[in-house]
């Protein structure tokens, strides 16, 4: 029993030449770091924030003041998120 006998000819797949460097830098060129283009200003605090995300700034205050209702009541109605 042969090589190709034994497995498909799909496996045996192989390049015909090098891939040369210009052709590589090519391929790699699109997978560069893009800028963002979604950062936008908090409109309660002024911090800027990536939009439709909550502010850090503002999520730790609120956060804050949640625990300490919490506290007060007795009960953990809301979660701690950090």
């Amino acid at each position: 029993m042969s090589l190709l006998d034994m497995f498909p000819p799909f496996l045996l797949a192989v390049p015909k030449k090098k891939t040369s460097h210009s052709k590589k830098a090519m391929r790699s060129a699109n997978k560069s770091l893009k800028d963002k283009q979604n950062i936008v200003n908090c409109p309660a605090c002024g911090s800027p924030k990536l939009a439709h995300n909550l502010c850090s700034n503002c999520y730790t205050y609120l956060n804050r003041t949640w625990k300490s209702q919490n506290k007060g009541a007795g009960g953990n109605a809301i979660p701690d998120l950090s």
